[in-house]
């Protein structure tokens, strides 16, 4: 057996722990549904739903458990194989290079993971208030601080780091909660979001977050078998703030800028390649703030209900989101190589989109006022 795991090179590593997050979630995500009508966190249709059929509202339950299930199950495959023998091995590689730090960190985004999924799983059987909700966000990421996990990128004082991380945190559990309007539309999204992340990392050596982004990935596809348009599961807000949560404090715990890189502009690679779920965020809280309304208020006036208004269907919405996404994600992968113009042209580019998005959007809106 050693012998085998000692042939397996980092790519056949990543594309199992791949395949077992996506078949774990395709598998766990009806009986989650099945969980979620017996307890009663069913999306009745009416009002903002645009859904034809009572819905179960747990596929969150499934998220959670299919990532750390996969995650420490095979950090302790990696331990087990590493003291069997398999020196050669990935998998030996890196039980041996994970320093006490690390696992701390490990702990503390379980912790503040758990805490978060719980809020959402609350929220989805009984609705917290807006003040609440985002109290108690804010308390998943005190793990975070207190396992040193924060923004470091050329700030001058620590507590802005500590202002920063919380900020960032906070405002992707809130992105992809928002984000979560149309069928399969968040867990597309987050996917592609990941699988860039992904390789990203896997481009600069981080073989433990490339890991962690491959499996989220594709805990989502399996998920994504189950959620697309029409949905049988909705992942609830105990489903999208988990992978907010998620995707914001591993973020911060990737790097992307290291000394020989020839600008700074690699620290953005974070806002760029989530354009998408920030853009959604601030178009809504802008809409909503311009015309008076609390911000914390439901409403359709989110980037796929405003292609839905332009005469898209929900499906092809969703669909054009995933493709805007990809465009977007994909200027960052070489942030790192390109030299100062390079890079100026790839964030401009990334600019640049959502110029355009919004320019079509206020034609459409024109035309139909006419």
């Amino acid at each position: 057996m050693s012998k085998l795991f000692a042939l397996l090179d980092w790519r056949v590593c990543y594309a199992l722990l791949l395949v077992e997050a996506l078949v774990l979630s395709w598998l766990l995500t009806p009986l989650a549904a099945r969980l979620g009508e017996r307890l009663g966190m069913v999306a009745i249709p009416g009002g903002r739903r645009a859904h034809r059929q009572a819905t179960a509202r747990s596929g969150g339950i499934a998220l959670f458990a299919a990532f750390w299930v996969v995650a420490v199950g095979n950090l302790a495959a990696a331990v087990a194989v590493s003291r069997g023998g398999a020196d050669a091995a990935p998998f030996a590689v890196l039980a041996a290079r994970i320093p006490r730090p690390i696992l701390m960190q490990f702990a503390a985004l379980g912790v503040g993971a758990l805490w978060i999924f719980l809020v959402g799983l609350w929220d989805d059987w009984k609705p917290l208030r807006p003040s609440r909700k985002l109290a108690f966000q804010m308390l998943a990421t005190l793990p975070l601080l207190w396992a040193d996990i924060r923004i470091v990128s050329f700030l001058p004082r620590p507590w802005l780091g500590d202002l920063l991380t919380v900020g960032w945190v906070v405002l992707l559990m809130n992105s992809f909660n928002f984000l979560d309007n149309m069928d399969g539309l968040t867990a597309g999204v987050a996917a592609i979001c990941s699988a860039m992340l992904a390789w990203i990392s896997y481009g600069s050596g981080e073989w433990l977050m490339t890991g962690l982004f491959v499996i989220l990935c594709g805990v989502l596809l399996g998920f994504l078998r189950h959620n697309f348009s029409p949905a049988r599961v909705f992942m609830g807000d105990c489903g999208s703030q988990f992978i907010g949560y998620m995707i914001g404090v591993l973020t911060v715990l990737a790097t992307y800028y290291k000394q020989g890189v020839p600008t700074r502009l690699p620290v953005l690679t974070p806002l760029i390649v989530l354009g998408v779920p920030l853009f959604d965020t601030c178009s809504v809280l802008w809409i909503r703030w311009r015309s008076g309304r609390p911000l914390s208020q439901g409403d359709r006036n989110h980037f796929s209900h405003r292609l839905v208004n332009l005469g898209m269907t929900e499906r092809g919405a969703v669909v054009f989101i995933y493709l805007v996404t990809l465009c977007v994600a994909l200027g960052a992968l070489l942030l790192r190589e390109l030299p100062l113009a390079g890079a100026l042209l790839v964030a401009l580019q990334t600019a640049v989109w959502f110029v355009i998005i919004y320019w079509i959007e206020r034609l459409g809106k024109r035309a139909a006022e006419k």
